[in-house]
């Protein structure tokens, strides 16, 4: 059973949320003795901008407070999946709250005047658990050092921890706002939840130093148990983030089942030398595509009363789990030409993404384009402003290469139907109409959150007061490239519809059809029924039955010649029209074929 979030009170029941985190106190709800200056400074914001609460509960409970753990008065589900992220142990539960709020894993990208930028990482490690958090603490004190020769100082975090919120937030001063707004990934809110964050005016966007862009994440897995394994890291995620798949497989996604001669081979001799096991890469794919709700958030501060410009940027994980759909986007370096000297690369050269036997992440690929100052189109001369830039190049890439590649599959997927329904025996088995409705359901529901999606990226993203004016050339140079996709899945969006339309009127043809030929058969029964009516009516003995055989013998005969009779009158009228209206038409194309053959009988007597 689905029950709603609301085990902390709804967005109108402020006395029970201090009720139950009163009584959640025991349960080590938030360590007081670990509260930082950041987090108190959040708390004391939250009674004049409330949606803050949020960002406060994330930093002392370690992740989206409704996944929590069980609440004071609620039940458990045993016959449901857990919601719940926590173990229920205390001791358990303290550990994993300590782990998530000690998570880092932050990049310093530094570019200077030499031709190299400069990476440092911090990650969270359990065994020095004080350095990796010094190391940053120190290096955020470094970027702020108005005496560096550093142009631009960009830190990229994968998802968000309590330490991080607090060493950045207090370190560079960022609007708590910006933190709160990657925390969770809702398309829309009910009327009871309290974390709905209010929608801001574009004129107020304008004015923040940050901006975000969402985006649509999708990726392959071969079977239903990776995307089951991928769903689980997922809820591993500090913040709220959520893999669906979208059911719309078809013959192709499929290796065909081997045959039974086959199979036993392969069980004879795994049996005769368990040495020799099976070779898993004969494994049968069932390939399933799941997609991801995505944020990446950005945070700038420019060069000003001799601080240095500073960048944060936020992503989130990915699931080690699976491929990016068609290993996802192009390498977008030249490609060399015959006449130079190539040789092969090593794998640092090659975008992560794309390597086959590395952990693949969106972070590791932000990173690495990051760090390509000639992989993309400079908009100006000056070195330092090309720097400045190449961060926010490096993102609406990325960004726009995964939009394309949503893009592309909504049109394979949607093709896949059209043709479905217009050769459905191309797909016996696989695509019926009934599936093809499912799978539209799927789309007609998610185009549209898209759609949305997408065009809240533009406003913000090409909106954005970047602080040099030359800076919005770049906007410009992608402008063009994100409207593209915003009128495919326009496109995509009415079609859509119309396939639904499509769809309906074939599965209603179909109950016509069906209706039509039950009526025909029910023809066969009117006999029968006639007879067993006059028999219920005699009171005699049914000494006579011979006699009543005979009448029904006779009723049964007139009956199926008058209906064959009437079908027969009933087709003929309606052909008749048909046959008139073709008969004017056969003497035209007659005539001239008959002199054609008078012709050549003449000549042929000629001759």
């Amino acid at each position: 059973m689905r029950l709603p979030d609301s085990q902390l009170g709804d967005a109108y029941q402020d006395k029970k949320r201090a009720s139950v985190i009163h009584r959640l106190g025991d349960h080590h709800w938030g360590d007081q003795s670990q509260q930082g200056s950041y987090l108190a400074y959040v708390k004391t914001l939250t009674p004049r901008w409330p949606q803050l609460e949020l960002l406060a509960d994330f930093m002392e409970v370690g992740t989206v407070p409704t996944r929590w753990c069980i609440f004071p008065g609620e039940e458990e589900d045993k016959n449901a999946a857990s919601r719940y992220v926590y173990p229920a142990p205390i001791e358990e539960r303290k550990n994993e709250q300590n782990r998530r709020a000690h998570k880092m894993n932050v990049a310093l990208i530094e570019y200077n005047s030499s031709d190299t930028p400069q990476l440092k990482r911090f990650q969270y490690d359990a065994g020095r658990l004080a350095s990796g958090a010094d190391e940053l603490q120190k290096a955020i004190a470094l970027a702020n050092d108005k005496e560096r020769d550093v142009t631009f100082s960009l830190f990229a975090v994968e998802d968000l921890s309590r330490d991080v919120i607090e060493m950045l937030g207090s370190g560079f001063d960022i609007d708590p706002m910006f933190f709160r707004s990657h925390i969770a990934e809702y398309v829309w809110n009910n009327i009871r939840d309290r974390w709905r964050e209010p929608p801001l005016l574009e004129i107020d966007a304008h004015q923040r130093e940050w901006f975000q862009m969402r985006l649509v994440r999708s990726r392959y897995f071969s079977n239903e148990g990776e995307l089951h394994e991928a769903k689980k890291c997922v809820d591993d995620f500090n913040v709220l983030r959520r893999m669906d798949a979208d059911q719309n497989q078809i013959f192709w996604d499929k290796d065909p089942r081997p045959s039974m001669r086959k199979r036993f081979k392969e069980h004879i001799l795994h049996w005769i030398n368990p040495a020799d096991p099976i070779d898993p890469h004969e494994e049968r794919v069932n390939a399933k595509v799941g997609h991801i709700r995505s944020r990446a958030t950005f945070w700038l501060r420019p060069r000003n009363e001799g601080l240095p410009a500073v960048g944060v940027l936020l992503l989130e994980p990915t699931p080690q789990v699976g491929y990016s759909l068609w290993r996802g986007y192009a390498n977008w370096d030249q490609v060399p030409k015959y006449s130079s000297q190539v040789t092969r690369q090593d794998n640092a050269e090659i975008p992560p993404s794309i390597r086959g036997k590395e952990p693949m992440s969106w972070f590791e690929d932000y990173i690495f384009w990051a760090q390509r100052k000639d992989s993309f189109p400079r908009f100006s001369d000056h070195r330092d402003e090309h720097l400045l830039a190449l961060p926010f190049q490096s993102l609406l890439h990325l960004t726009c290469g995964e939009w394309l590649t949503f893009a592309d599959y909504l049109c394979a997927r949607l093709n896949q139907i059209d043709w479905g329904i217009t050769k459905p025996s191309f797909f016996p088995d696989t695509d019926t109409l009934e599936q093809s409705m499912r799978k539209l359901h799927f789309w007609r529901r998610w185009v549209p959150q898209a759609r949305d999606m997408l065009e809240g990226s533009i406003r913000q993203a090409f909106g954005f007061q970047y602080p040099i004016p030359k800076h919005r050339r770049v906007s410009k140079l992608y402008r063009n490239d994100y409207d593209i996709i915003m009128k495919r899945l326009v496109e995509y969006e009415s079609r859509i519809d119309r396939l639904s339309t499509v769809v309906n009127s074939a599965i209603s043809l179909g109950d016509a059809r069906n209706t039509s030929n039950l009526t025909i058969l029910a023809l066969f029964f009117i006999p029968p029924s006639l007879v067993a009516a006059l028999l219920s009516m005699n009171t005699d003995s049914l000494s006579g039955i011979h006699e009543a055989f005979k009448w029904w013998a006779l009723a049964s005969t007139a009956a199926v010649v008058i209906l064959f009779g009437s079908a027969h009158l009933i087709n003929k009228e309606v052909a008749r029209p048909t046959k008139r209206d073709f008969s004017l038409k056969i003497p035209a194309l007659k005539a001239p074929v008959r002199v054609r053959t008078n012709e050549k009988s003449q000549n042929g007597d000629a001759a």
